[in-house]
């Protein structure tokens, strides 16, 4: 369009901005629309405007069936635009706007209905809770639920060293949102913003689905954009949860607890959300929630669930971070276990009142640092999780302590108005929902098409079929060659789900948009290997195909979760080390030590040896030492070792020092992949520098709590050799692999 004259190019750009609007919020819309159905099914007949409504969400979903959408929502969006809108379209830009916002008002008033709904609906699923059966008795033992989990986790390792998209495994960890009602109105929270959207929580039979994962998944934490205690399926997913070993670990905002009929001795930790040192900072962070009452809660929490780590999460924000060593004493004094501090998530122009500057850094750190000290001298572990470069304002014209209060009274805070069907169903009188404008309809691109056929999934796998599943796959991943490996670029969509109240489910919090969605699942997998969550782990492996959020992601460490799997490459000798998309892969084999070289072998600190076996009592070691590079580098070792009697650490270190690194090693594992395996080694970039020893060394120490003597037969021991850390050749900055270097860093 060079030569297309400037408001011409003005008039395209508005144009595409209102088809962008309009496709974003139909994808929010349709979702919506199918949940709504269900509730308001019950409630249609009971007024007037009912079957109107009715009839409404029923046009909508059948158009949405006749151009084929099944989709969770809005996708993870992958360049600049959802849908490219041809420039060819003969559409005006007021066609295009009236379009978006028709879609615009049915999105909002379809939500306000879900709202209505919801609490229309909220004494009968509070009896419905009332008549719950017992929970059943868990079907094995905790031992047996504990080598469950650690299978899964193997054999979703396994999967993802084969490429796999749709898995038979399930995720390591679920966050889980029970409702998106709070009874709070917190600044830092959408609900301090605004009240009108879709109210909602997770269904009964959503938590039936859901909960095929639990004999499997290790961790679930019940958390979203609401006060989980406020969710009438709350008590079944707790139950349903600890019946079958996995830890749970709620946050609440600590105001109703004692409305909440939980099961209080099943939790593994709890927390409370706690934002200042004083009543008048709490008042205005956190409306309607007093500091006494919170502290209260805390030591309530404590009486309840003796088993449980306590813990609080504080918003820093420059309302706050002074206070935080004051707050440090009174958490104290309420048998708090363990502080995470974190940074205020800007959002919203309020945010911006109470946001720290450029200019806070120094005073902030000294605050922190304070508090840190406080904490652990009063024995709380303290958690520094702010990410000050991200969450600062870079100015320093930020309000004084006075003003901000101020600012906040005179910021309305939202109320919750639930709006009568009669008003509803006049905000929609007269709007048609069309998929496209239908200036659209008919060009290429633009027309319905059958529904896609999936691919049949892998068949989820059972209690009985797991060890053969990973007998299976241990073979196939020894079978791979060079080049034949490829590491995601990141590891969230294998080992985690979030699942909100409405059932739509991302593997991220920093992910924009929506992958599948419970609704639509007959069982877990239908969720957990659908057509969303397959795409995004193909894309996962290309950069080119990887979402906008992903590529640009800083909020998350991209190596979270990935210390099992590359631990796992390495004990069966898969080539991950020499992955194909990092340049000029280096053959490590040609760089380690042959046993004709000095020190190759191990030495031996209060251990046997006879031949090729060592015997290891708890405390002892054996250690293979190599020169101190002084410089960042990736640490490599090889041998095939079996390992029979209980746990060995195993890990690199300055002779006399700490750990630089290590990975427990255990002779349940070992079995589990055959009789012969090889070493962890460490999947990062090691910097050497800090360390003044000249020699450094790889060990395998025997945990002091072990039983009894191990036993570790070595074969093929070929000694170690370091080489220089990575040279970043990607468009990520991959600092958290040493997958190979380049020739320049050799």
């Amino acid at each position: 369009m060079n030569c297309v004259p400037e408001a011409e190019r003005q008039q395209y750009a508005e144009i595409v901005h209102f088809f962008d609007w309009g496709v974003n919020m139909r994808s929010e819309l349709i979702p919506i629309a199918r949940k709504v159905h269900k509730d308001f099914a019950a409630l249609a007949d009971s007024a007037p405007e009912g079957p109107a409504l009715m009839k409404l969400i029923e046009s909508i979903l059948q158009e949405a069936d006749r151009w084929g959408y099944r989709g969770a929502g809005i996708e993870p969006k992958k360049g600049d635009h959802p849908i490219e809108l041809p420039e060819a379209a003969q559409v005006t830009r007021d066609q295009m706007r009236i379009w978006a916002a028709s879609i615009d008002t049915l999105y909002f008033a379809l939500g306000r209905l879900g709202t209505y709904c919801h609490f229309h609906l909220k004494e009968q699923r509070k009896r419905d809770r009332a008549a719950e059966a017992p929970t059943a008795p868990p079907l094995m033992s905790p031992e047996a639920y504990q080598d469950l989990k650690r299978k899964n986790l193997l054999l979703n390792d396994l999967e993802i060293l084969l490429g796999r998209s749709r898995l038979a495994s399930y995720p390591l960890r679920m966050e889980l949102d029970p409702t998106n009602e709070c009874n709070l109105r917190c600044r830092g929270c959408r609900h301090g913003i605004t009240k009108d959207f879709h109210h909602v929580e997770l269904r009964r039979d959503y938590v039936e689905i859901l909960s095929e994962a639990f004999p499997y998944i290790d961790y679930m934490y019940p958390i979203g954009t609401g006060e989980p205690t406020m969710s009438s399926t709350l008590p079944l997913l707790i139950n349903e949860a600890s019946r079958h070993g996995v830890k749970v670990d709620m946050l609440t905002n600590g105001t109703i607890l004692e409305k909440a009929h939980l099961p209080w001795e099943k939790f593994y930790r709890l927390g409370i959300s706690v934002d200042g040192a004083t009543e008048e900072t709490m008042r205005a962070l956190r409306p309607v929630a007093p500091l006494a009452h919170v502290l209260q809660s805390l030591k309530d929490l404590r009486a309840k669930a003796p088993q449980a780590r306590i813990y609080t999460k504080v918003t820093v924000s420059r309302m706050n971070y002074d206070e935080l060593p004051a707050l440090m004493e009174k958490l104290a004094d309420s048998g708090v276990n363990e502080v995470i501090v974190h940074s205020l998530e800007v959002f919203h122009q309020v945010h911006e009142f109470i946001q720290v500057r450029a200019g806070d850094r120094d005073h902030m750190m000294e605050c922190v640092e304070s508090a840190r000290r406080v904490a652990e001298g009063r024995g709380i572990h303290f958690v520094n999780a702010l990410n000050f470069s991200g969450a600062a304002r870079h100015d320093d014209r930020g309000l004084d302590k006075p003003t901000m209060f101020q600012m906040l009274k005179e910021n309305p805070l939202p109320v919750l108005k639930i709006q009568e069907l009669a008003s509803i169903a006049e905000s929609v009188r007269g709007i048609e929902f069309r998929y496209f404008p239908a200036e659209l309809e008919g060009l290429p691109g633009f027309r319905p098409a059958p529904v896609a056929v999936e691919k049949p999934r892998p068949a989820a796998v059972r209690i009985d079929t797991i060890d053969k599943e990973i007998a299976s796959l241990t073979k196939a991943v020894r079978g791979l060659r060079a080049g034949q490996v490829q590491v995601p670029y990141c590891f969230l969509p294998w080992k985690m789900s979030i699942v909100e109240s409405d059932g739509r489910a991302r593997p991220c919090c920093h992910l924009e948009g929506h992958l599948d969605d419970v609704d639509q699942a007959n069982e877990f997998q239908d969720l957990w290997s659908g057509p969303g969550y397959g795409k995004l782990r193909d894309s996962m492996f290309h950069w080119e195909k990887m979402p906008n959020n992903c590529k640009r992601c800083e909020e998350f460490d991209r190596s979270a979760y990935s210390a099992d799997t590359f631990a796992l490459a390495d004990m069966l000798e898969a080539p991950v080390r020499m992955a194909p998309r990092h340049p000029v892969p280096v053959d490590v084999t040609k760089l380690i030590h042959t046993s004709k070289v000095k020190r190759s072998g191990f030495e031996m600190l209060s251990c046997t040896q006879k031949g090729d076996t060592y015997t290891i009592p708890p405390g002892g070691q054996i250690l293979a030492r190599f020169a101190n590079p002084k410089t960042p580098s990736g640490v490599y070792y090889q041998g095939q070792f079996q390992i029979r009697g209980g746990s060995v650490l195993v890990g690199v270190k300055p002779l006399w020092g700490g750990d630089i690194w290590n990975y427990m090693l255990d002779a349940k594992l070992a079995g589990w992949l055959g009789d012969w395996i090889g070493l962890p080694m460490p999947p990062l970039t090691l910097d050497f520098r800090a360390y003044s020893e000249e020699e450094c060394c790889v060990f395998l120490w025997a945990p002091s709590d072990n039983a009894g003597d191990i036993t570790i037969r070595v074969r093929d021991f070929t000694g170690v050799v370091t080489a220089p850390g990575p040279a970043y050749g990607d468009s990520l900055q991959l600092r958290h692999f040493w997958s190979g270097v380049t020739a320049q860093g050799m």
